[in-house]
């Protein structure tokens, strides 16, 4: 069983996620695009695989009729997309996780409505963590 940790932007929301953390969707539906900017990617598991710290921080809204948004009340980050239903399934936000290394793309919803399905931009136009942080903050924060 796998083991990833992750946080919100400002850190008052903290988890670690068990499971079978192989695999995240993309979804780019108007709720999708609405809340994230552009698609929203997430790591689809149980609520029970998923200790979570900081959960007064937390703030719902629902977003359809089946389905609720999470986001942290500090910092707005985007946390999850969780159906109504009853349903133990959450998809975790996949931009929260501290390291994404073995995950792989599994399912891509409305697909149509994506705002950008891949980008093919020259070297010049590219920069790397260290070069953009170097460029524009002189490394830090």
């Amino acid at each position: 069983m796998a083991e990833k940790t992750g946080k919100c932007m400002c850190g008052a929301i903290s988890f670690t996620a068990r499971g079978s953390l192989d695999r995240f969707n993309i979804c780019a539906c108007d709720m999708c695009r609405r809340i994230t900017g552009s698609q929203f990617f997430s790591v689809w598991l149980n609520m029970s695989e998923l200790d979570l710290s900081g959960a007064d921080n937390i703030r719902t809204l629902q977003s359809s009729d089946w389905a609720e948004r999470a986001f942290c009340g500090n910092c707005g980050s985007v946390l999850w997309y969780r159906p109504t239903d009853g349903a133990e399934g959450v998809g975790l936000s996949l931009g929260l996780f501290d390291d994404v290394t073995g995950l792989v793309g599994d399912n891509h919803w409305y697909t149509d409505k994506a705002i950008c399905q891949t980008v093919t931009l020259p070297p010049a136009h590219t920069l790397t963590e260290a070069e953009t942080e170097a460029q524009y903050n002189g490394g830090t924060d």
